[in-house]
């Protein structure tokens, strides 16, 4: 006969525990988003808030602009976005995970 030990953990705020299934799935989206080169402002939006509203995510780049801007040693080109967001996917997604704001 073996003996049962329960722990109980909480996750520290701002975490949650998930399912192996679940951490699967998204790391193969993950894997899938690496593939797409660039972003548009839409495709940052779904990524970071999980929305098709594109007002958060502009707010975020432009908040973050002095990190992100190429003139400041980032890697989106912001003086020529009048003709769209083109958003380096790979760097964007390292960012985000450092700047989680």
């Amino acid at each position: 006969m073996s003996d049962t030990i329960l722990i109980r953990h909480e996750a520290p705020k701002g975490f949650q525990f998930i399912s192996e299934e679940e951490y699967e799935r998204f790391q193969a989206w993950k894997q899938a988003q690496l593939g797409i080169r660039t972003w548009k402002l839409k495709d940052l939006a779904k990524y970071k808030y999980g929305t098709k509203s594109t007002e958060r995510a502009s707010r975020y780049l432009i908040k973050h602009r002095h990190d992100l801007d190429v003139e400041q040693g980032g890697f989106i080109d912001y003086v020529n976005t009048h003709n769209g967001w083109q958003i380096p996917a790979a760097e964007m997604m390292d960012y985000l995970l450092s700047h989680p704001d």
